[in-house]
């Protein structure tokens, strides 16, 4: 049964809990608390999965039991209820909380968002895995591409178009930003899926107060594993979107799908930041045998953890499905071509165009998998597309 610990200082708020959550008794198991105090000697007694926490409580507020959490049960997934909208209350909130649903919240729309999350930790190989992915608040972004993000913000005639061609250039501020949009500060009732139409919701005074306060954003490099180097993850992103975008276009598929996986590509390798960030060396590795492990571990890894990450964070269903499976698309329910497949060409054309990647090796290709859709011939079609000059000259602008 997942366990779920529900925590709210009024006593009838958590009655109509009690009540709205009485028909999922035999699915769930259900613990209330009082106070952010409460709530953590529950926990103390016995993890739950999954906390939602009140944003407003006297003494310990939402945000601190949530930081608390995170510190202690960084495995435990964490939901917040709140109605305030101050950019302080949603840098707190968006540090702490994975999920952030507007007060009051429905039943039917708090029960998706916990059966959402079960969902997304069964693609997970354990709890050690789900704490690593858990324990992220901000991801690094390269020096530079944070200079150029101030100087957009600093330009008094930037556009949303502008703003959001610097934004899609970097994995972490995309994650981050549309994490933003997604969450209850914003009203939004579908996930965006393009960089564009999140920062229209975000607002540009909104995202310039949270980027020039450096409270969301790490413009620090706090890598761990040696010789990851974030700059080349962002080209390959990029260029991995933009491939994916060019292949949509020129299959005729609808202009939506296309502009999703480019929203896809740019942050389908996001689960590498999370290990590259967050792999502690093992003391009973000597220095060589751990970074071997730990790449090996990437490798294995990072496409359960971004998928597991970026569901978290509101990203769309369809999003987090083609980020899981975009090196085995035969594994995605597409019938046909879709959001899965576009994500797994646009990375391998991506890599056969970098010099330091190499040409890809024929066994990444999903075996068989252009066979079954009848587009075995078209990879050398794909490849005189020639997406990324524009591609990039457009961001840039």
């Amino acid at each position: 049964m997942i366990r779920i610990l529900f925590v709210d200082d009024e006593s009838r708020i958590l009655d109509g809990v009690r009540r709205s959550m009485y028909g999922m008794r035999e699915q769930w198991e259900m613990r209330f608390s009082g106070s952010g105090a409460a709530a953590l000697t529950a926990l103390a007694e016995q993890v739950s999965d999954v906390i939602v926490s009140d944003m407003r409580m006297p003494g310990m507020d939402g945000s601190q039991l949530l930081a608390e959490v995170k510190r202690l049960y960084p495995e435990v997934v964490r939901i917040i209820l709140s109605g305030q909208s101050e950019p302080e209350s949603i840098v707190r909130t968006m540090r702490t909380a994975h999920q952030c649903l507007s007060k009051p919240c429905d039943a039917p729309t708090l029960k998706s968002a916990i059966a959402r999350t079960m969902t997304l930790k069964a693609m997970l190989t354990g709890e050690h895995l789900a704490a690593i992915v858990g324990s992220v608040d901000t991801l690094p972004t390269p020096p530079k591409t944070y200079r150029k993000l101030l100087t957009c913000l600093r330009d008094p005639v930037t556009t949303i178009e502008k703003l959001a061609g610097v934004i899609r250039q970097d994995v972490a501020i995309t994650a981050k930003i549309v994490k933003l949009a997604n969450s209850g500060f914003f009203g939004v009732h579908e996930p965006v899926r393009t960089v564009e139409r999140a920062v229209a919701f975000v607002g540009m005074d909104a995202i310039s107060t949270l980027v020039l306060g450096q409270e969301l954003f790490d413009s620090k490099s706090t890598i761990t594993i040696p010789g990851f180097d974030l700059e080349q993850l962002g080209r390959h992103s990029f260029e991995t979107a933009a491939w994916a975008h060019a292949v949509g276009l020129h299959e005729n598929l609808p202009r939506v799908l296309a502009d999703t996986a480019f929203l896809a590509g740019v942050v389908h390798d996001v689960g590498r930041l999370v290990f590259a960030t967050r792999s502690a060396p093992a003391a009973s590795l000597k220095p060589v045998e751990w970074l071997t492990v730990s790449m090996a571990q990437m490798e294995a890894q990072h496409a359960a953890a971004g998928a597991y990450l970026l569901g978290l964070w509101g990203f769309s269903d369809t999003i987090v499905e083609a980020i899981l499976w975009h090196h085995s698309p035969s594994r995605c329910g597409d019938a046909g071509l879709g959001l899965c497949g576009l994500l797994h060409i646009g990375d391998l054309l991506a890599h056969e165009r970098d010099p330091e990647q190499g040409r890809p090796n024929p066994s990444t290709l999903d075996p068989g998998y252009l066979e079954k859709l009848g587009l075995a011939d078209r990879w050398s079609v794909w490849q005189a597309l020639r997406p990324l000059p524009d591609a990039i000259s457009a961001s840039a602008g």
